[in-house]
This record gives structure tokens, sequence and C-alpha cells, in this order.
């Protein structure tokens, strides 16, 4: 009988100890699971290869799944190029308002308006080469902007930032090179850092991140774009090459900003790869939304 009154009161006390904040834990790992499960879920049921990277650009919470895997990030790379160049500029090796002559020898096809225009008649600043780039994903804009920095400029930057895996290896729309196993390359990891980065004004300081972003931040489509409200502004590049679709993108929740990549390869049907990109972007946005216009115990406070 004195052990069983024992027992009972050392459980008692145990019980007694467990206070609020424990439980309030408890509680939020619930709903983190849920979408952790959920986005497995969609990488599970697709017949992809799918990586995904996500954090809170406030609290630093991440989301991973195969965030390690290489993938070919298509037209993505994009952004890469674009850092560099405002690196560059930021060294006064060029100003971003110098305007440059279209060099014939660059036109190429695919995305993009540049191929298009007329023969010898087309000059613009080297920023508006840069908003064609990322804003119409024009390929001859992006090989003007290749030569001008350098290949390996770009894959020394990404290495300094600490972004090993990620590599542009050869210019737009070179399907020799991209035959030889020259692909741009990345994880969604090391994308997810350097949209980081960028976004806490660490790439050529606060002016020039903060222009990056506003070119990134020009409207137009796109899969993660397609998973949150309009009302909502995004800053995103997709990617988009024979078995592979990428999108990567900093999403300006207001109260929990948040950055996200994500990317497919082996894709048996290309446009499985825009539907998987949007599941896992309307799944993330939702967690994130509810943790900005909730209180810490669940109710639905809109801010």
């Amino acid at each position: 009988m004195k052990n069983t009154f024992k027992a009972s009161a050392v459980l008692l006390i145990f019980l007694l100890t467990i206070d609020t904040p424990f439980a309030l834990h408890a509680t939020g790992d619930i709903l983190r699971d849920k979408l952790l499960a959920h986005l497995q879920s969609i990488v599970d049921t697709s017949d992809a290869v799918v990586g995904i990277a996500a954090k809170d650009l406030t609290s630093g919470e991440e989301f991973f799944i195969n965030e390690n895997e290489i993938y070919p990030q298509a037209s993505a790379i994009k952004i890469h190029i674009l850092a560099e160049l405002y690196r560059q500029a930021a060294e006064k090796k060029f100003s971003l308002s110098e305007i440059r002559p279209l060099p014939e020898s660059e036109r190429v096809g695919g995305s993009g308006v540049l191929n298009e225009l007329g023969r010898n008649t087309v000059s613009m600043s080297i920023r508006d080469y840069a908003v064609l780039m990322i804003v119409l994903s024009d390929n001859t804009a992006t090989n003007v902007l290749i030569d001008l920095v350098g290949m390996d400029n770009v894959n020394k930057f990404l290495g300094g930032l600490g972004a090993q895996k990620t590599r542009l290896q050869r210019k737009m729309m070179d399907y020799k090179a991209a035959a030889e196993g020259r692909e741009n390359i990345g994880t969604p990891k090391e994308v997810l850092m350097v949209l980081e980065k960028m976004y806490l004004g660490e790439i050529s300081g606060r002016a020039a991140s903060e222009d990056m972003l506003s070119i990134m931040r020009k409207p137009k489509p796109g899969p993660i774009r397609s998973g949150v409200p309009a009302t909502v502004d995004v800053a995103n590049k997709e990617g988009e090459i024979e078995g592979i679709r990428t999108d990567v993108a900093i999403v300006y929740l207001p109260g929990k900003p948040y950055a996200i990549c994500v990317m497919a390869k082996y894709l048996l049907h290309d446009e499985d790869g825009p539907r998987i990109i949007t599941d896992v972007s309307s799944a993330v946005y939702s967690y994130f939304e509810r943790k900005a216009n909730s209180n810490e115990y669940g109710r639905r406070i809109p801010r």
C-alpha cells in the first residue's frame, strides 16, 4: 500500500510539471507533421523525382524533401546569373545603365522576344537585358549576360556562397552541351540559400538585392504563383525543359514571408510538372498562412 501511494505521488508530481508551453509545442508539431505528410504524399504519388525546400524567412522554420538531390535547373539558373551580374556591377566593372547593342551572334530561339526583333537594330541597357532574362525568360538576353559576366565567375560566386553543387555549365539552347552532360544544375537546398541571402540583402548589399527582387517580382505566370492568392506578391523564376520542371520563389506572405524551391525530373508527361509544383506551393502557403494568422492556441486572428 505504501509503495502504491509513493508511485501515485511521483506520478502526480510528474504530471504537475508538464506545463502549458510543452502542450503548445506538441500542438504546433501536429500541424507541422501534417504538412510534412502532405508534401511526402505529393512526392510519393508522382512518377517523377521531386525535391522540395521551403523556409520561413522570419522564424527559420524549414521543410526539406530530397533537398540535396541534383536537378537540371532549366531557366531557374538565370537567378544566379542575375546575382553575379549585380555583384560585378557593385564592383564597378560596368554600370547597369550602360547601353549595349545586341550581338547578332547571341541570337537563339526558345523563350523570349529579342530573337524576333530586327537585325542590328537593338540596343538597350544591361539592366534591361536582365529584366528580359527574368520576366520573359529571354534566352538571347541570357546569353548576352553570360558572355558579359563569364560562366566561370558565376560558378565561383556560387561556390563562395557555399553552393557547391549548383553550376552554370552551358549557354541557353546549347543542345550539344546538354547532350554531352553539361547541364545547368542545382539542388533545392542550395537555391533556397541563394534566395534567402538575396532577401536578407547579403548579395552585393541591400539596394542591389532589392533591385534584383523587384525584377523577379514583376508579374509573370508560374506554378508556385498558381498556388498562392493573387493578392500576395511572389518573386519567382521558373524553368522548363524536356522532362524537367522547376520553380523557385520568395512569397511575400504578410507576417511570414518564405522562400520555396520545387524541382522535378524524369517527368514522363511534361504537363505533370506544373501540377506537382502548384500542389506543393498551395500546401506550403496554407501552412504558413495559418501560422501567420492564428494565435498560439490556433484561434484564427487575421492580422
